[in-house]
């Protein structure tokens, strides 16, 4: 016998937490990209890189910021915020060492 699974609510996704989700998936591309040129290039990528690396770095402490206001709107799902401020605080982390290892 096939379960049905019915939604009676008009809950929504937070409109802070879709946009931490999509900066840190922009912010994951700019990673990805960033570390790949720098790698194929032996570090000599030069300057767009470091830009890129900048963006990347602002994107995610703008989406973390996002994510975390996205927690206190009422009467929706938190999902999409929870995954942003999980990837965003992740890139974060991951960028500050890198400029930390680099001074």
């Amino acid at each position: 016998m096939a379960r049905r699974n019915y939604k009676f609510t008009d809950k929504k996704h937070t409109r802070r937490g879709l946009g931490s989700l999509v900066l840190g998936a922009l912010s994951l591309i700019l990673t990805i990209l960033s570390l790949s040129l720098s790698y194929r290039m032996s570090g000599e990528a030069g300057s767009i890189v470091g830009l890129m690396g900048i963006f990347a770095l602002l994107f995610s402490i703008t989406g973390f910021v996002l994510a975390v206001r996205g927690f206190r709107e009422e009467d929706v799902y938190y999902i999409t915020s929870q995954i942003g401020a999980v990837l965003d605080g992740v890139l974060f982390i991951g960028w500050a060492l890198v400029y930390m290892i680099g001074m």
